[in-house]
């Protein structure tokens, strides 16, 4: 008994006794399982269960025998070993108020809410531009945008006639100066708060992000303005758009993956990255919308195929493999096109302030998915009278200058939580 002791002593002195690996809880559980499922489907299980169960549990009341279930882990040898803690007698340093690091909030900086509401105003004053212009250029007055605007809230004004909507009606025109003075300030107050939050865009994700729904948009826009104006009554322009800025988005990441030295290359394989991905808004506003997946596709080819007269709803529902050809090479040039200025253009271009970056892409995607989902509820019928690119120009616009506003405010630093420790 006294050398069974020794022994047993020595082996602890050189080493930890330690509980021994085992998976016999593994197959306890696997048992227990098995179990179940055989209640719930066949007497076959049950019986494998109930041995797998046994086995499991009879290893596991094996480990806890006297002698087993352990080993010895050998210790580190003596020169590995972590160093003994010395203590050190002395005194912490203790934070007060006013020092670095002292109980901070981030941010430690932020506008006030004056700025956003500010920045609310000046760009509520100058979005109505875009779109005066719009109603004076394309010949429906200056009238139209601010029926349309009260469309967004009153219902049955998707039942006035054209000329209707395009002459001064005091309820709409009321009702529009409202919602717009409303809303500027809400979305202003809303960019003023988060602006301090809001995390850095990298150089070229913001460029992409902004120019591509913009150029591609206006370039498909006044395409179809010359080739045939009847088919932008046909395009859901804010999935359009949204399509354009998934396209942004992949190119600029493949590009800044790529590193310096490869921009072209990288260019074409973002556009194509890009020209596969922005298909998938596009797909999916025409699975949602009822249409079809060949909506969409069956429009970029009406875009540039020559035709004599207008083409009906199902006949642009359908497949057509001469449309389909089409649409694929436009959709392949354009990508690959834009992705390769892209590759170009992208690693030259300076740094966007990022509160003007966040301004032109929030605002934009805020206000233009409010609106257009409100019309969809109120007024479904006003979504196609709406000329959504100047609608989006003119929150572009608003961002921007309520960006400015903001940006150009006053900080307030935030005080740090707490009174302090007390001397």
């Amino acid at each position: 008994m006294a050398e069974q002791l020794s022994s047993k002593h020595d082996a602890h002195a050189e080493g930890v006794e330690l509980p021994a690996p085992t998976a016999a809880p593994l197959v306890l559980a696997l048992g227990i399982t098995v179990l179940a499922f055989g209640w719930a489907t066949h007497l076959a299980f049950v019986l494998a269960g109930f041995v797998i169960f046994i086995a499991g549990l009879a290893n596991w009341i094996a480990q806890l025998l006297p002698g087993r279930g352990h080993v010895i882990e050998p210790l580190a040898a003596e020169d590995v070993r972590p160093k003994p803690v010395v203590a050190a007698p002395g005194r912490v340093g203790q934070l007060r108020p006013g020092m670095p690091g002292y109980r901070f909030r981030l941010p430690e900086k932020v506008q006030p809410i004056s700025a956003g509401l500010k920045g609310g105003i000046v760009g509520g004053l100058v979005m109505p531009i875009p779109a005066l212009l719009y109603g004076l250029f394309s010949g429906e007055g200056i009238w139209l945008p601010i029926n349309l605007l009260a469309g967004i809230v009153l219902p049955g004004v998707e039942q006035l006639s054209d000329a209707e909507l395009r002459a001064f009606q005091p309820v709409l025109f009321t009702a529009g100066i409202m919602i717009h003075v409303a809303v500027s300030l809400m979305f202003g107050t809303i960019y003023g708060v988060l602006l301090p939050t809001l995390p850095h865009i990298p150089r070229a994700l913001a460029w992409a992000a902004l120019f591509a729904p913009l150029t591609w948009t206006a370039a498909s826009f006044i395409a179809t303005s010359i080739v045939d104006p009847e088919v932008q009554s046909l395009i859901d322009w804010p999935y359009f758009v949204l399509s354009q800025f998934v396209f942004g988005i992949t190119t600029a990441t493949v590009v800044m993956a790529a590193g310096p030295g490869r921009s072209i290359l990288a260019g074409l394989f973002g556009g194509a990255m890009g020209g596969l991905l922005m298909a998938a808004p596009a797909m999916l506003w025409g699975f949602a919308s009822g249409h079809g997946i060949w909506y969409p596709v069956n429009l970029l080819a009406v875009m540039i195929l020559p035709h004599e007269q207008s083409y009906s709803i199902a006949e642009l529902e359908q497949f057509d493999a001469r449309w389909f050809a089409a649409a694929c090479a436009l959709h392949a040039v354009v990508s690959l096109s834009f992705g390769a200025l892209a590759g170009l253009l992208l690693p030259r271009l300076g740094r966007i302030p990022g509160p003007f970056a966040w301004g032109a892409m929030l605002m934009p995607l805020l206000w233009t998915a409010a609106s257009y989902s409100m019309m969809g509820i109120v007024n479904p019928a006003l979504q196609q009278r709406v000329d959504w690119p100047w609608f989006v120009v003119s929150q572009f616009v608003f961002g921007i200058a309520a960006a400015i506003v903001v940006v150009r405010s006053e900080e307030i630093a935030i005080a740090p939580a707490g009174r302090g420790v007390r001397s």
